[in-house]
Order: C-alpha cells, then structure tokens, then sequence
C-alpha cells in the first residue's frame, strides 16, 4: 500500500502520507520538543531529556529523509511546467529552517550521548543558547509546514469542499458592472 496514493483523511486534497506526517508533527514532535523544553528546564537531563530527544531527532530524520525531501524534489522538478516559483517559497523556507534546526538537533543529541568523548573543538560548552535555537528552528519550521499544507492542500473556500453561489447585491447595479458588462456585450461581438 503506497501512502501517497492514498486520499488522506483531514478532507483535503493530501495523501495519507502528507496527512500523517502532518499529524505526526502536530501531535508528536512539537509537544515532544516542547516537553524536552520542560525537561531541560526542570534540570531532568537523564534519562527524560537525552531519551526524548534523542527520538525526537531520529523520527524527525525518518519524516525528512522519506516524505519532505522527495516532496521539495518533487515541486522544484515542476517548476517549470506546473509550480510558479513562489510557490517554493514556503518550501525553501520550511527547508532552511529545518535542516539548520536537524543539525542543531543532531549535535546536540551526539553531544548528550558523547559529549565527554568528543575532540575539544567540538565541543560547545555552553548549550543553552544552541538549545533554544533549535527549538525556535523547529517551531518555526512547524508552522511553516502547516502553512505549505494549507497552501497545497486546503481548498480555497473557507468553507471546505463547500462551493457558495454568489449573491445578487445592489453592487450588480454599480456603474463599474455595467461598464463590465459592455466589456463583454463588445468582446462577444469580435
């Protein structure tokens, strides 16, 4: 069963796959980054924080190597033909983001598991900072996913699926309608 041929299952015009991996950050990755967060603060390093992160890191890298990677490759291969190059804007951005926050997250997780066994000049002693960036990186890179999802995936009607007939206003009788209306009586005649 491939999942990205799959409807989704949020309503939209996603796959399975674009649906779960969404879930996946919405309900696992960010509360579990922002749970280390708490860890991290309440002094909890060993076993919450190294554990939670460490899992965190590694699901992340299995979402990144197998679901975004082929769907950024995917849309810059159609750029040409179909995507406008703004419409790789969030993607760039989501990508910027969230490779600068992998890394971040990388490190630190070898640093929390070798840290005294890393050479000197790998070593950062003071994490706190790198910590906070990569939680703001990874944030940042979430809600930007969620917006390239809305932006591909959601209908265009705030509504849903839902298509609304337009209504008959005073605005019908505006001189810009009528002046649009003879617009078309005069091109129909072309």
């Amino acid at each position: 069963m491939d999942l990205r041929m799959q409807p989704g299952i949020l309503g939209t015009e996603a796959s399975l796959l674009s649906d779960l991996t969404l879930l996946a950050y919405i309900l696992l990755i960010v509360p579990g980054a922002l749970l280390g967060y708490y860890f991290a603060r309440r002094k909890l390093y060993e076993p919450h924080h190294k554990w939670l992160m460490t899992a965190i890191t590694l699901v992340n890298w299995v979402l990144i190597l197998f679901v975004m990677l082929a769907a950024y490759a995917n849309a810059a291969a159609q750029i040409t033909t179909e995507v406008e190059p703004p419409d790789l804007l969030l993607p760039t951005l989501h990508l910027i983001t969230g490779g600068m926050a992998q890394i971040l997250a990388t490190y630190l997780v070898i640093r929390m598991w070798f840290g005294n066994r890393l050479p000197e000049r790998f070593r950062i002693e003071r994490i706190k900072a790198p910590m906070r960036a990569t939680l703001a990186l990874w944030l940042a890179t979430a809600v930007l996913g969620a917006a390239i999802y809305l932006t591909w995936y959601a209908s265009d009607s705030p509504l849903g699926n839902e298509v609304l007939e337009p209504a008959l206003t005073a605005e019908a009788d505006s001189p810009a309608a009528t002046l649009e209306a003879e617009f078309e009586d005069e091109t129909e005649g072309d």
